[in-house]
């Protein structure tokens, strides 16, 4: 008898401490989701504020022909390592939040019907496209390098298109409440942009940037070999860089931040609010000037046009507004900087000095290296990030290193690189994108989203970093990633 009793209690006192320890790990998991919700959130703001800032660790120095060769380099940048922490925070919160659930194929196949659904998976095959290039390149660990990345960046959309902070209602306001918020985005992305425009500013008038390995720069100087400059008839001119490698690349950071002032702009409430985009906007357009960028320039043409159609068929008055008085700002100080500097900016535009005529003689002769490599692996091209060793094996092997770059068209690198099926994949990914962004419902946040990426598009027609460069890939695939966010909530409304 005691020994039935004994069990009894024991079986007794087994279940009542299992159900108190359930209701502790579910108590202890309502208390911590909060706490995950906002490391991810605020980490991932953080990662996009410091994004500019270069400062990384080369781990693989590489040379070709005793010069240093900067496509070849191995390297760990600082804002990778706060990316990988974000990202493990967000495994963790995925795991609690979204558990694996089987799927059959017809379930699968209907999902593709979903947009944003198809998009994501587009974006997965072009990734897996682009790894399977590593087994063909010409050297693996420079390839599996560029493929990493490729593959941070491909999480980092994951996590922007998933994560969410609120409840799983599907409606519209219930989405747009939740997970990354746009409008912090584009004021961490403006202010940003801010500091890099005072220090380009700061760099233009002193025509110097001074080397500093913990900030990630390098020393440049118009009288310095390698260092970006406008020449006109007497006078170099050092563009401005900012914290970025070349001063293309702050043109297209700060294009995009002017497309977010536009949008901050147009839901600010209070005078602060208006302060900050005025502020904002004073310092940017000058930095952007002095990057004599001409690719940016004519992004940010590209995108202001696609926005002035939009909103005359928009029936918002204040937008409609608030946009004239922006652009015209924006009109004013080009006006004002371009007369003040009206040689190097007819330089910049006629390019008539041997420089200019130089740099376009170069890309013509990119350009006809790229068709050249491009018939040699049509189908399966040399293997991502390995155009420029491409160049060097199958062109030319005399160059300094310096002197190797990737083509100035990234259609063209996609190609060299990854062969026509990524390039096909990637051509219907963007293009699908596109479409059902238009046949979509109109949205302030879906046009915001979407201005950004047709800069790049744009700028990408006559440079390669947003493919190349791990600062500008990272760009490209944010931007990707906020209109498959965009496009998913469209179609949940």
């Amino acid at each position: 008898m005691p020994l039935i009793f004994c069990s009894t209690l024991l079986v007794h006192l087994s279940q009542r401490s299992s159900y108190i320890f359930i209701l502790n790990a579910q108590d202890l998991s309502k208390k911590l989701m909060p706490k995950l919700n906002q490391i991810i959130e605020y980490g991932f703001y953080l990662f996009v504020f410091l994004l500019p800032w270069q400062t990384r660790l080369i781990w693989q120095d590489a040379y070709l022909n005793e010069y240093v060769w900067e496509y070849g380099r191995l390297s760990l940048y600082g804002t990778e390592i706060l990316l990988w922490l974000v990202l493990l925070v967000f495994s963790i919160w995925l795991f609690k939040n979204r558990p694996l659930k089987k799927i059959n194929l017809s379930q699968f196949f209907n999902r593709l019907k979903e947009p944003a659904i198809l998009i994501y998976w587009l974006v997965i095959l072009f990734i897996l496209i682009s790894g399977i290039s590593i087994f063909w390149s010409l050297d693996a660990s420079l390839a599996y390098y560029n493929w990493f990345i490729m593959l941070e960046a491909g999480a980092m959309l994951a996590m922007i298109v998933t994560f969410t902070t609120g409840d799983s209602s599907s409606s519209q306001q219930a989405k747009q409440q939740s997970g990354f918020k746009l409008r912090k985005i584009a004021v961490v992305w403006v202010s940003s942009a801010v500091i890099q425009s005072i220090f380009a500013i700061w760099q233009f008038f002193a025509q110097y940037t001074f080397a500093n390995k913990w900030l990630g720069l390098a020393y440049h100087h118009p009288t310095v070999g390698g260092s970006i400059i406008l020449q006109t008839f007497n006078e170099r001119w050092l563009r401005a860089y900012g914290s970025l490698p070349h001063p293309n690349i702050l043109a297209g950071f700060l294009v995009i931040a002017i497309i977010f002032i536009l949008y901050l702009s147009f839901i600010a409430k209070k005078r602060n609010q208006r302060i900050f985009v005025l502020a904002s906007l004073v310092m940017i357009i000058p930095a952007l000037f002095f990057t004599f960028s001409r690719s940016a320039w004519l992004a940010l043409i590209v995108s202001l046009g696609i926005l002035i159609f939009w909103l005359i068929k928009d029936k918002h008055y204040l937008w409609k507004k608030t946009f004239f008085k922006i652009l015209l700002l924006v009109i004013i100080i080009f006006s004002i900087l371009g007369f003040s500097m009206s040689e190097p900016v007819l330089t910049r535009l006629t390019g008539d000095q041997d420089l200019e005529v130089a740099s376009i003689y170069l890309r013509v002769a990119f350009a006809q290296q790229a068709w050249d490599i491009i018939s040699n692996a049509p189908l399966q091209g040399v293997g991502v990030g390995n155009y420029t060793l491409g160049v060097f094996q199958q062109i030319n092997d005399t160059w300094p290193g310096y002197y190797y770059q990737p083509v100035h068209n990234i259609i063209l690198l996609i190609l060299a690189e990854v062969g026509i099926f990524g390039l096909l994949v990637f051509l219907i990914m963007i293009g699908l994108l596109t479409w059902f962004l238009e046949i979509s419902p109109t949205s302030l946040e879906k046009m915001i989203s979407f201005l950004p990426l047709v800069a790049i598009l744009t700028i990408s027609l006559f440079d390669h970093y947003f493919w190349s460069l791990y600062s500008g890939a990272i760009i490209f695939w944010l931007i990707l990633a906020l209109n498959i966010k965009q496009l998913s909530i469209a179609s949940d409304s």
